[in-house]
């Protein structure tokens, strides 16, 4: 008898054991349908409703986790696991500024715009080792701007006799350039200056709201400026001890003449008091043709991201027969559930289920 109530309790047990292995072990379903009314429509793959109208997802499987991605910026499923931006991505990475032109001859001077994504990096507290680098080692730079772009429009082809009309907004050439391949690198932008001749006075060259704009199509974006480029000046004649530079009171310190800015007009030096209007001033008939540079620190045109997520709308707690969710722009876009049942002994595998999603005005 003993021996029987063993074995009965056993077969119980087993019973017991296999049951509760089996719902611990169920698979995933997850069924996804809509509820339709007047403003909304299913045709079973695709839903039709009008912007603000809150679309039920009706939900029939009870999955132990569900996850939604609605489809919209940052909510797509097909980026979950995106950490770079490609080009394809890009909306727009591009240097923008305006650059006008006072007293003097316009010909009398050259300026010219790099950019470059080799550039090693000043030493900043080695003049002569920095000079030589800008003027003899490297030549990896590719121009941005130079007097050849005068016909294109985007290089003063005048001077203006007065500061206040150099600066007019119409009388600005403005100025955009693309770096979208320069997209997940380092760059490092240059400014540089030379007098050519001085059979008159040369002119004085502004560099106004100078900016790089990055934006990708899911609507992340950054805009860096002047301010944050990390201007260095490097000048080049600063041994010369040119009684036209005499005056100079450098910044950021008094006795850094090498790489010193000033707040004033003193020729051939930068004045960048305001980095929104960066200018560097004219040198006057037969003096000392000038010759200097403004390099920025180098800078990362970052391609990384977050990944897109989604909205947790279930978890193992609880029972959830339907979901709410409303599209506030027109638009078509990809909604997505994703549901797993995991316990501590199982993972049931997951389940994605798509609609496409067509928001009307």
């Amino acid at each position: 008898m003993k021996t029987y109530k063993l074995l009965t309790a056993i077969a119980f047990l087993s019973l017991g054991l296999t049951a509760c292995d089996k719902e611990l072990k169920e698979d995933t379903e997850l069924h996804v349908g809509v509820a339709t009314s007047q403003d909304v429509n299913f045709d079973g793959k695709t839903v039709t409703v009008k912007k603000g109208t809150p679309v039920v997802f009706t939900l029939d499987g009870d999955p132990d986790f569900i996850t939604f991605f609605s489809g919209e910026s940052l909510k797509e499923y097909r980026y979950k696991d995106r950490t770079m931006m490609q080009l394809e991505d890009l909306d727009v990475c591009e240097l923008s500024l305006g650059i006008s032109a006072m007293a003097g001859n316009i010909n009398n001077a050259d300026i010219t715009l790099y950019v470059s994504d080799k550039f090693p990096g000043l030493a900043k507290n080695n003049f002569e080792a920095d000079r030589r680098l800008l003027d003899e080692e490297f030549n990896d730079w590719n121009i941005l701007i130079d007097k050849n772009d005068k016909e294109e429009g985007a290089y003063p082809s005048k001077v203006w006799s007065t500061e206040s009309d150099a600066l007019k907004t119409e009388n600005v050439k403005w100025v955009t350039r693309n770096l979208q391949d320069y997209l997940g690198k380092k760059v490092t932008f240059a400014i540089c200056y030379r007098g050519v001749n001085n059979t008159s006075a040369q002119p004085k060259f502004y560099f106004l709201k100078l900016q790089m704009k990055k934006a990708f199509k899911n609507g992340i974006g950054t805009t860096t400026v002047a301010k944050d480029f990390g201007f260095t000046p490097v000048n080049m004649l600063c041994n010369e001890n040119l009684d036209d530079q005499a005056a100079a009171v450098y910044k950021p310190n008094a006795n850094n003449k090498e790489y010193g800015y000033v707040t004033n007009n003193i020729p051939g030096i930068w004045k960048m008091g305001d980095l929104n209007q960066i200018a560097i001033h004219s040198s006057a008939k037969d003096k000392t043709l000038k010759y200097s540079w403004l390099v920025s620190d180098p800078i990362s045109i970052d391609a990384s991201c977050n990944p897109d997520t989604g909205t947790s709308i279930k978890n193992i707690s609880q029972s959830l027969s339907s979901y709410t969710y409303t599209y506030e722009e027109a638009g078509t876009y990809t909604a997505t559930f994703v549901a797993n049942n995991a316990n501590y002994v199982y993972e049931g595998g997951q389940v994605v289920r798509e609609l496409t999603i067509n928001v009307v005005e």
